[in-house]
């Protein structure tokens, strides 16, 4: 029997980067300790994956119409707008309900908007709410209205802050929340897995490339703010200093966004990189293909909180190339599990991989060291226990001296 029971609220039902991390910490999480519960909208992908791992779903979390709101704005119509405090106070009551019925004991939020409505729920239900928080709060990403809800809620609502970088917690801490109640958690990932699916030579057959060809490639969303036109750019010169250069894009755009890669695959031709590019499309077995790559490249424009590709690439043993910015040199460090270059700087990116693929011995020392350095910080098991000591703490001292109680009872 659990010592706690943990309700996990998300608003999104697609598995995204975050929903990835959290199935990742699920799959981990001491169930003598928390008996986790997850609370979204309605079926889908995340859903379906959180029952295979035994947990509880409820649906109608937060209300359709709650789901338009945007980071920078209240919604895509009036209507949207003006129905926004009903429905916030349907899913606050709805929630707070459930949390009351179920005998919850604790609260985790995983999204921006369930930071929000889990927050106001928790309090109303008398117990504890801690967000797990992926996001930099700035004015890149959010409206001047969600900063300053972030702000309050997080100042007067939120028990801890569990970042997933101290560059979320900074961008944080400037917006006027105590840095005491904020704690990074990084996001953790399976080392032993991630090396099982390692098939460096399947991966280049696929796609007809040597083996003894250096290749470069991003992995990710194919969305403007990620710069895969610049990696094409820098991709351009390198191939001028190393003619037998291959480069891969792994990954697809989002919904209804197609076109952006007809225009990639558009200048990929005019930059003369038609017969030395591979567009994989979205593909679920992306780390195996990255396997195939000598040098990962990481090109973001804007702050990126956490680049889990870069803690994944270096788990398989790859040397990185990174625009620094947001979580990047939490990962990697210069010179020695990588190189890292200004956002956006063409330049800088192609003489960083020109340097990469052009000195195999010093690109598999990278290599070797970055391995070293995501099983130190990054192993899964480790942020899970962090984790799980972050939620404890958040319990009031006479809650979790109960628990801790009840559950050696149950061991005994």
């Amino acid at each position: 029997m659990s010592a706690y029971r943990l309700l996990i609220a998300n608003h999104a039902v697609e598995i995204g980067g975050a929903e990835r991390v959290l199935l990742r910490f699920l799959e981990r999480m001491d169930r003598g300790l928390f008996e986790p519960a997850l609370a979204c909208p309605h079926p889908g992908p995340l859903s379906e994956e959180a029952a295979k791992l035994g947990l509880r779903v409820h649906f109608g979390y937060p209300t359709p119409r709650l789901l338009e709101v945007r980071r920078k704005s209240l919604g895509n119509s009036r209507l949207s707008a003006l129905a926004y405090p009903w429905d916030m106070a349907r899913t606050v009551y709805g929630l707070a309900r459930l949390l009351r019925a179920g005998g919850y004991d604790l609260v985790l939020t995983n999204s921006a908007k369930a930071d929000i409505y889990g927050s106001i729920a928790a309090r109303l239900a008398g117990i504890p709410v801690v967000w797990r928080l992926h996001d930099i709060v700035d004015s890149d990403a959010f409206s001047r209205l969600n900063i300053a809800l972030f702000r309050f809620f997080a100042t007067f609502f939120a028990a801890r802050v569990l970042a997933v970088s101290g560059a979320v917690k900074e961008a944080l801490v400037g917006r006027g929340v105590r840095g005491g109640k904020i704690a990074v958690v990084y996001n953790g990932i399976d080392i032993e897995a991630l090396t099982r699916t390692a098939q460096r030579e399947e991966a280049r057959a696929e796609w007809d490339i040597e083996e003894d060809a250096p290749v470069a490639g991003l992995v990710g969303r194919l969305v403007d703010w990620k710069g895969p036109d610049r990696f094409l750019a820098a991709a351009a010169e390198v191939a001028m200093d190393i003619p037998q250069a291959r480069f891969m894009l792994v990954g697809d755009a989002i919904f209804g966004e197609a076109g952006y890669v007809d225009e990639l695959k558009e200048a990929a031709v005019r930059l003369g990189l038609a017969e030395r590019t591979v567009f994989t499309g979205f593909r679920e077995d992306a780390l195996r293909i990255m396997s195939g790559l000598d040098v990962l490249v990481h090109a973001s424009l804007l702050p990126d909180p956490l680049p889990t590709v870069l803690i994944e690439a270096m788990a398989l043993g790859l040397p990185v190339v990174a625009a620094d910015a947001g979580g990047v040199r939490e990962i990697v460090r210069e010179g020695s599990t990588g190189l890292v270059v200004p956002p956006g700087d063409v330049r800088a990116m192609r003489e960083a991989m020109v340097e990469l693929l052009s000195d195999p011995e010093e690109a598999a020392r990278m290599g070797r060291a970055g391995r070293e350095l995501a099983a130190e910080r990054f192993d899964i098991d480790l942020q899970a226990r962090s984790l799980e000591q972050e939620l404890l703490a958040a319990l009031p001292r006479g809650k979790r001296e109960r628990g801790a109680e009840g559950q050696a009872a149950g061991e005994s």
